[in-house]
């Protein structure tokens, strides 16, 4: 191989590897913080205005959870089409259990709500879709593909 091969290949394996180390750091803090981080997009919408808070979620109960919390805004505010979003270590934020799998890290959340009344007068929740795992197994996921990677170079040599 070539010697700007090799190195190309050392660094995308070493970028294999800033998931899982991301994860593993978040695994052990999932248990007793709130850390949220993502983005949030505007859009207009009839019949009202969305904001869409769209995240990666550790919410302190050892879950990490993928999704989306959906407001409904006034219409006199002014939107922002994309901006960055998180909140790192506060307060847990533990969603109330609803099953057997929820208690054991797995969540599945759908909800809608109706408006109050429109045009909205201050931002109100219209929706919340997540799904979720136990955080250890993003770490599991993630870090299997760099290791087997690892193991097979090892083989070749």
């Amino acid at each position: 191989m070539v010697r700007g091969q090799e190195r190309e290949h050392r660094f995308l394996r070493g970028l294999a590897w800033v998931p899982c180390l991301g994860f593993l750091v978040m695994w052990p803090t999932s248990y007793g913080f709130y850390t949220s981080v993502g983005i949030d997009v505007d859009r207009h919408e009839e019949p009202a205005a969305i904001e869409a808070h769209v995240r990666f979620r550790w919410p302190g109960n050892g879950a990490f959870l993928m999704g989306a919390d959906q407001f409904r805004l006034p219409p006199d505010r002014k939107l922002v089409p994309l901006d960055l979003g998180a909140a790192l270590f506060h307060a847990p934020r533990r969603p109330q259990p609803r099953s057997i799998w929820n208690l054991r890290g797995f969540w599945l959340i759908h909800e809608e709500y109706p408006p109050t009344e429109l045009p909205v007068r201050e931002p109100e929740k219209a929706a919340a879709s997540w799904v979720g795992v136990p955080s250890w197994l993003p770490v599991v996921l993630t870090g299997a593909w760099p290791l087997l990677l690892a193991w097979r170079r090892r083989e070749r040599t």
